[in-house]
């Protein structure tokens, strides 16, 4: 059968989605970029790309590259190993042609494809751009039947997700990459056409810049709790970065960072709490909020007035929506994996072939989403998930007196009785309620017991008691409240 094909270029990682001919999802519906980061490796016969060249970066650091995309041209590549060193663009056609290979293996041919791809290659104008017309000459090359080229933050408005959200009638796209943060202003015109504007590229906010920086301060907390230097030998150190990226990428852990180093027959092992890792990405993310206030501001703009659309790769950065709310952004949208793809593959369906690949157009508009004027009385409601987890036996006659949220306390007795997310209502009494949205809970006091209650979910009110926690998932995050009663010194 038919189908649409919308592929999108991060270096983070290559995705792809497909969409039948009528535009219902196809089965299976997409190719995750976990697989496919942008890397090269050369393993002593032959190139590899993806993950398998990630898992070799840090043992073989010269026989690795991962600038390829970031740098793409016809110059020498920073690859070495192989008898002639291959350019950027070299590597950048392989990889390309292999994830299409595997595309084709698994799907068959898509009767047309859009590319969804970073701004950088759009910034300067079309065809004047180097990197998208090479772009443009591997899909010939590859007999991609290539129907239009967008932005990513045009196609990752395209997606069902963002079209069903109620936005504000300007955006700010903030996408992370291998090597550099870029953001994106748009702004709804008076056609009802969102298109895209101003575009910021911030390099030393990436993916690698800031994996050196955990390896280098995680590292030096392994070798102060074990006095074993994990750089000691580069297939430790590979070890321990990849112990490293998945504490980094599985935001929905909760617990302790654990590291397990085999060394010969000894085993070193180290716990840190997970605030060590949280404090260390906290000056990227307090840039790259503080950069998208300046951005704004400088486009003659309101960060208040402004939706932020996050792509699915800034869940790299856990308080990002915290520190965006403190910056005056009271609207986050979160997409998820692919959101780009999919709108590709949305534009796809309605795109059309040509003879000429110089004729393929460049897409800087999609049609606009919903829009409210009132964010706290238009926008969704979030799809909120409350558990209330009795603490145990209760101790008669003793009732709460705070809430610690994330290791700090708040007196239950100063706080308001409304409590807001982002975007709705007053700032939050404690910023992490921002992480989940627009939603509102309510703690107080009836016929003299505290009760907790959260409209819109399913949980309706409840009586919370010391030892208690209330555990708050919505949009991908997961707040956790835990009621106690604070005891001083003296008889019981």
């Amino acid at each position: 059968m038919a189908y649409a094909c919308g592929i999108e270029f991060s270096d983070f990682g290559f995705n792809a989605a497909f969409l039948n001919a009528d535009g219902t999802p196809a089965d299976p519906p997409a190719i995750p970029g976990s697989a496919w980061p942008g890397f090269a490796s050369w393993d002593g016969s032959d190139l590899i790309f993806g993950a398998q060249a990630e898992a070799l970066w840090r043992s073989h650091p010269r026989r690795t590259s991962h600038t390829f995309w970031e740098h793409l041209s016809l110059s020498p590549s920073d690859l070495e190993g192989p008898p002639r060193t291959p350019a950027y663009s070299e590597l950048a056609y392989t990889f390309l042609a292999g994830f299409w290979d595997s595309l084709v293996e698994a799907h068959g041919k898509p009767e047309r494809v859009v590319f969804a791809v970073p701004g950088q290659f759009l910034s300067s104008g079309g065809e004047d751009n180097m990197g998208l017309g090479l772009i443009l000459a591997m899909a010939r090359d590859l007999g991609i039947p290539l129907g239009a080229m967008a932005g990513l933050s045009v196609t990752s408005l395209n997606d069902a997700q963002a079209q069903a959200t109620a936005l504000t009638s300007r955006q700010l796209y903030v996408d992370i990459h291998l090597h550099s943060a870029a953001m994106s202003l748009l702004s709804t015109e008076s056609d009802g056409r969102v298109r895209r504007g101003d575009h910021l590229r911030m390099p030393r906010l990436g993916y690698i810049p800031l994996m050196q920086t955990l390896m280098r301060s995680m590292g030096n907390r392994f070798l102060r709790a074990t006095s074993f230097d994990v750089t000691a030998q580069r297939e430790l150190e590979q070890m321990f970065y990849q112990q490293t990226r998945a504490h980094l990428l599985d935001n929905t852990q909760r617990g302790d960072i654990r590291y397990s180093i085999g060394a010969g027959t000894r085993v070193h092992q180290a716990a840190f709490p997970r605030e060590t890792m949280l404090r260390d990405l906290r000056p990227l993310e307090e840039g790259l909020a503080e950069a998208a206030e300046k951005f704004v501001r400088k486009g003659q703009g309101d960060p208040a007035s402004v939706t932020v659309v996050l792509s699915s790769r800034t869940c790299l950065l856990p308080s990002i929506s915290e520190l965006l709310a403190a910056h005056g952004f009271t609207r986050v949208l979160r997409l998820s994996e692919g959101a780009a793809a999919r709108g590709a593959a949305r534009f796809a369906t309605e795109s059309s072939l040509y003879e000429d690949i110089a004729e393929v157009p460049v897409l800087d508009s999609v049609s606009a989403p919903a829009l409210t004027t009132d964010a706290a009385t238009t926008a969704p409601r979030v799809d909120l998930q409350v558990d209330h987890v009795p603490g145990g036996q209760a101790n008669a006659g003793l009732l709460p007196s705070h809430v610690v949220v994330e290791g700090f306390a708040y007196s239950l007795h100063a706080l308001p009785e409304e409590l807001h997310g982002a975007g709705n209502g007053a700032a939050p009494s404690f910023a992490a309620l921002s992480r989940l949205g627009e939603l509102t809970v309510k703690i107080g006091r009836r016929d003299g017991e505290w009760v907790f209650e959260a409209p819109g979910s399913s949980l309706g009110a409840v009586v919370v008691a010391p030892g208690d926690r209330v555990k708050l998932r919505a949009q991908g995050e997961e707040v956790e409240m835990l009621f106690a009663a604070e005891r001083r010194p003296g008889p019981a």
